[in-house]
């Protein structure tokens, strides 16, 4: 039984939006940077880039790298249909992409890939030609404090950090810090979880399929339960390592023979916003030797201090001659880095800046679906890929959604407020007539009763003190002892009377955490863990109904609290 979902339409700039974004949007198609695109009718149908050789290298790339992950590929596999169908000329794809977050968190994760399954859909009915979406899973990412981490709203309603043990912040790509039982204490973590959702029905599943296991990294999981998750959309989910020698091979080509060069590019791709009147998201800058500065990374070196040890991930920047990279004296040529990229093509990777050059020059690529903060720095790729030989790629600003469960509507009713209304508050609402500090009678004449006995007590003290004058002392610990046991009483008795009185403090915090929790927008701190868990096999299918081709608006989408509840 699937899931019947409301969906509410609240304003785009719910959250805010960047100059950048207004500006775009505002444009759309005509936007001067790279055209942003909001309807599946306004999207232009590139020039095929790629032969069938180059098509089917990556093709067979992509199906090894399933077969490394352990995932097979059912004959009637959506997803082993797109990969036939990519070997096709005039067959496109839209991309996205994002880290790979612990139990595949944040939400929008999620999101972004099945917008990329629905824009595929969308095009490949209005083309009459397949379209398939592709996931690119950021596994060259080494930010591992970003990742390590995921947030679970507990029977309390507090929100409670389930963290990955045993991984330290450094350079090493997430690709290559594999996890084991021992170190990351995987079964633990399974007992953890597994507290926090016992009482759903899909508990076990949820864990099953999010939980990295012994010997994966943290994208190996995600690409495991992204491929679970939406195989069913045709969803081709990408770790770079995959296809490490065309990236390399691309790379070195853009960085080599680009007119004007690669930084030069870059840099005007600058110039063209502040032409504008619009910010530069990742300014070039310049690095000097021994300096980096605020110069931004744009392509990495993986360096291996030892040949067993995992790569550290050492930062080129602008800078010298063309490149300068860190902690090594010199610069080199553009000539000399793309001979290098080449030569070696295991040892690099792109920055952000340099990423979406690299993605589109090995898929065919159609469109990109990403977030406005993302649309900052693809703004800045015009002129980039103008030199390289590429389009400008359309954007597809992501669809933003928050979902609400019936135990948080029926929450909404108690306190008197809707959605808007609590996102608007970032994460602070508070009902102005819920008066925490007002006591019941009883509470009050607890207070009294507790002073009252505790001074009677000590009134004695000195008396005491005259048969033995340690019995004073133990006299005065007792009275305080009265007052403290009773403080406990009165400790509880107000937690309960908050909770149950009017507007209660628990449904304003239920509120909060849900939606807006930690102050920042549920689909940036919550994953889709506890969804799974509650809702089962059902939840994607139910977002996928739901999903469009694009939004400019903030999705509400109303869950039900179970499948026996009457649909919202």
């Amino acid at each position: 039984m699937s899931l019947q979902l409301r969906v509410e339409h609240l304003p785009g700039d719910l959250f805010g939006l960047s100059s950048v974004a207004r500006a775009g949007l505002a444009a759309g198609a005509k936007f001067g940077p790279l055209p942003i695109i909001t309807r599946a009718e306004d999207m232009p149908r590139p020039e095929e880039r790629l032969g069938a050789e180059e098509r089917g290298v990556l093709v067979d790339r992509l199906i090894a790298g399933y077969g490394s992950a352990g995932i097979e590929l059912a004959q009637d596999s959506a997803t082993r249909q797109s990969l036939a169908a990519l070997r096709e000329e005039g067959v496109f794809c839209v991309v996205t992409g994002q880290q790979p977050g612990f139990l595949a968190s944040p939400l929008y994760s999620l999101y972004k890939a099945l917008q990329a399954c629905r824009a595929a859909k969308d095009l490949s009915r209005l083309w009459n030609q397949p379209v398939v979406p592709v996931f690119w899973n950021h596994a060259d990412d080494h930010d591992v404090a970003e990742v390590h981490h995921a947030w679970q709203l507990n029977r309390n309603l507090d929100l409670q950090k389930v963290n990955l043990g045993g991984l330290s912040s450094g350079r090493t790509p997430l690709g290559a810090l594999q996890l084991s039982d021992e170190v990351q204490r995987l079964g633990a973590l399974r007992a953890q979880l597994h507290d926090i959702v016992e009482e759903h029905e899909h508990a076990d599943l949820a864990i099953d399929l999010f939980l990295p296991r012994d010997g994966e990294t943290l994208p190996r999981a995600l690409t495991r339960a992204f491929h679970g998750l939406m195989e069913a959309y045709g969803l081709i989910v990408c770790e770079p390592d995959w296809i490490r020698g065309l990236l390399s091979s691309e790379m070195g080509r853009i960085v080599s023979s680009a007119r004007p060069s690669l930084v030069e590019a870059l840099r005007a791709g600058g110039e063209e916003l502040v032409a504008l009147d619009l910010p530069v998201a990742i300014p070039i800058g310049e690095a000097s030797e021994g300096d980096a500065g605020d110069a931004a990374a744009l392509i990495y070196r993986h360096v291996r201090a030892a040949e067993k040890m995992p790569p550290e991930r050492i930062s080129l920047r602008a800078g010298g001659e063309g490149f300068s990279m860190d902690d090594t004296p010199g610069s080199r040529t553009h000539a000399e880095l793309g001979s290098q990229i080449v030569s070696a093509p295991d040892e690099w990777s792109a920055g952000a800046l340099v990423r979406p050059l690299v993605q589109d020059a090995v898929f065919p690529t159609c469109a990109y679906v990403g977030g406005y903060g993302e649309l900052g720095y693809h703004a800045q790729l015009g002129p980039a890929r103008d030199a390289s030989g590429q389009p400008r790629t359309p954007f597809l600003p992501r669809v933003s959604i928050t979902l609400v469960d019936g135990d948080t509507r029926h929450a909404l009713d108690r306190v008197e407020a809707d959605v808007e209304t609590i996102l608007r508050a970032k994460g602070t609402f508070q009902p102005p007539e819920i008066d925490l500090d007002a006591e019941p009678q009883v509470v009050q004449d607890l207070r009294r009763v507790t002073g009252e006995i505790a001074a009677e007590l000590l009134r004695y003290r000195g008396a005491v003190a005259e048969i033995e004058p340690a019995l004073g002392i133990t006299l005065k610990r007792a009275a305080g002892h009265v007052e403290r046991s009773i403080e406990k009483v009165i400790d509880k008795a107000m937690r309960v009377h908050k909770n149950s009185t009017g507007k209660g403090v628990r449904q304003v915090r239920r509120v909060n955490s849900m939606l807006y929790p930690r102050e920042v927008p549920q689909e940036r701190l919550l994953g889709p863990f506890q969804f799974v868990a509650r809702f089962g096999a059902d939840f994607v299918p139910s977002l996928w109904a739901e999903i469009p081709f694009a939004s400019t608006e903030h999705l509400v989408l109303n869950l039900p609290s179970s499948l026996d509840e009457p649909q919202p």
